[in-house]
């Protein structure tokens, strides 16, 4: 009896993370950091003496 060779991508490990979708690590800082600026450069122009 012949067992059929399967496609090994279609059963690799790294495929089975099938989950819920969250940001990476890197892309939450890099968001913070941009609130941050954000807040400080309105928080800088609403007390400039301009």
């Amino acid at each position: 009896m012949s067992i059929k060779i399967r496609n090994p991508i279609a059963h690799a490990p790294i495929l089975r993370k099938g989950s819920v979708h969250v940001k990476t690590k890197s892309s939450q800082r890099a968001q913070i950091k941009k609130k941050i600026k954000q807040a400080s450069d309105e928080w800088i122009s609403s007390h400039s003496n301009n």
